[in-house]
């Protein structure tokens, strides 16, 4: 996993508004006073103008940022005070919903670039499945409408058809199998946050009036927020809305063998808590609380890189809901708006810079086989990677340049490669040859008096050791060298542990006395 890449020279703090940026920069912002906002997403009238749809506190605002430094707001709709409203666009008209009352609000766009009038506005609460509020909701690209996290069954997803008619939505079927507190819908699947359980969904839509759960998956913090489809239909990118959580990546091409392939986050160890990623072609843009926006590339789902960043509120840092709330990267133009809890609407013009990646393999000298474990690192920079189980490593950076690369793992010599070059878009590959050390007693003994079992296993492993350690780590790695689990012991011969790990098998690495011991593969049934 990639560390937050902020290297002195590229990263730039602006004399005039005191915000810290990497690749993005300021062109307007509209402040509303001591309004607190939410969501936010943008809308593009028949004349090409682009618009900011943003969530209040007290009702909804729809702001001209066809002039990106000069955001001017057009029209207001008031509503029930809610720190949560979310809203989506379609056929030009937008949706709103929020957490307190009134249900789905709809306002009828289609009279800009010219004057929205208060008869533009319409409510809707259904009658089938009658709400009154909704967390979220998502219109597809056949004008299906998904209210999320309603006050209806258990606050699945109450879908709506908007065709006939924009402003009279039509009730045609109710997703009730778990709450979704997010989610997105394309090709008839619908991609969702269960938050409450602590895993993604996969439900088919195709029939509207019976959606079916296809399959789910558990997220690395155990609190999945929001989901993200990449534009092939292969990876799917994730928040968990917990502090110091990670934006995930995972390859969903197999439902019955969903795989995680990466997880990253933007301040490790400061309790930033992710809120909304976005996959914007080959990139995620990421409304992330107190650390603001980012941008990763994410070309290579194994290896996300950070790649941009703005801080929109510099005067919080770490654990709590304060800052960037919403995010929307998909305007023709290119300009990113962004809604800031407390600082209003921020307009962003972004750079897509291409990450610079590396990968290779580690075998050992005397044996010939691969070595697990090797941490790999620049030279005078922060990244670093380790390799998996089956010696591999791969890792990227925001940089193109030549750097220096260190290999080290106990019980081997260290490794110095030098002269690396790796260039932006392009992967370089730099293996290495590990010559060991010989072998202590202790880590001698240790190998051979180490159990790992059982094998298959379902809820609990078992490790034992012939002589205590006063030091013991236990690692889980899934088949693509991800850590799963991690758990370390104090002054002990036997440990055992229970685990909600999906079916699968994995590698179990054990460290006794910071020495590596030995890996064993185990199965979870």
């Amino acid at each position: 996993m990639l560390k937050r890449l902020l290297f002195l020279l590229i990263f730039t703090v602006s004399l005039l508004s005191g915000y810290s940026q990497l690749n993005l920069s300021l062109v307007g912002q509209l402040s509303y006073g001591n309004t607190e906002l939410s969501d936010i997403w943008g809308h593009v009238d028949g004349a090409g103008k682009e618009y900011a749809i943003v969530g209040k506190f007290n009702g909804t605002s729809i702001v001209d940022v066809s002039t990106p430094t000069n955001p001017i707001e057009v029209f207001v709709s008031n509503g029930a005070g809610s720190i949560w409203r979310d809203l989506k666009v379609w056929n030009n008209h937008a949706y709103i919903v929020n957490e307190t009352s009134g249900g789905l609000k709809i306002i009828d766009m289609s009279s800009l670039p010219g004057t929205i009038l208060p008869a533009d506005v319409y409510q809707f609460g259904g009658v089938v499945y009658p709400f009154n509020s909704a967390h979220d909701l998502y219109i597809d690209e056949n004008g299906f409408a998904y209210i999320m996290g309603a006050d209806n069954g258990v606050g699945g997803a109450i879908i709506l058809d908007l065709n006939n008619n924009p402003k009279v939505p039509v009730e045609v079927g109710r997703y009730n199998d778990f709450y979704l507190h997010d989610g997105m819908v394309r090709n008839d699947t619908l991609w969702g946050g269960a938050v409450n359980d602590g895993f993604l969904t996969v439900i088919d839509v195709a029939n509207k009036s019976n959606p079916t759960t296809m399959a789910t998956h558990n997220t690395p913090s155990n609190f999945t927020h929001n989901c993200w489809i990449s534009d092939d239909g292969h990876t799917l990118f994730t928040t968990d809305e917990k502090p110091n959580a990670f934006i995930a990546a995972y390859d969903v091409s197999d439902l019955n063998n969903i795989q995680e392939t990466d997880r990253i986050q933007s301040s490790p160890g400061e309790n930033v808590i992710p809120h909304n990623t976005f996959v914007l072609g080959d990139y995620l843009v990421t409304s992330y609380y107190r650390d603001g926006i980012t941008i990763h590339d994410a070309s290579n789902p194994s290896v996300m890189v950070e790649v941009g960043s703005y801080d929109t509120s510099p005067q919080f840092s770490g654990d709590g809901f304060n800052g960037a709330w919403g995010v929307y990267p998909y305007f023709p133009s290119g300009i990113i708006i962004v809604s800031d809890i407390e600082n209003g609407l921020f307009v962003l013009d972004p750079t897509y810079k291409r990450a610079s990646f590396l990968k290779g393999k580690a075998t050992d000298l005397a044996t010939g086989l691969p070595v697990d474990g090797v941490k790999v690192k620049f030279v005078f920079a922060p990244d670093s990677s380790n390799t998996n189980v089956i010696g591999n490593y791969q890792m990227g950076l925001v940089n193109a340049g030549t750097y220096n690369l260190t290999f080290t793992k106990p019980g081997y010599q260290n490794e110095v490669v030098t002269n690396v070059v790796v260039t932006a878009g392009n992967t370089t590959t730099v293996d290495i040859v590990m010559n060991p050390f010989p072998v202590s007693v202790k880590e001698s003994t240790y190998k051979n008096a180490t159990s790992v079992f059982p094998s298959p296993f379902k809820d609990e492993l078992q490790i034992t050791l012939e002589q205590q350690a006063e030091q013991l780590k236990v690692e889980i790695l899934n088949v693509t060298g991800v850590v799963v689990s991690l758990k370390e012991f104090k002054n002990t011969t036997a440990v055992r542990f229970k685990n909600d790990l999906p079916k699968g098998i994995y590698f179990v690495n054990v460290f006794a006395e910071g020495e590596f011991v030995k890996t064993e593969k185990v199965i979870k049934l």
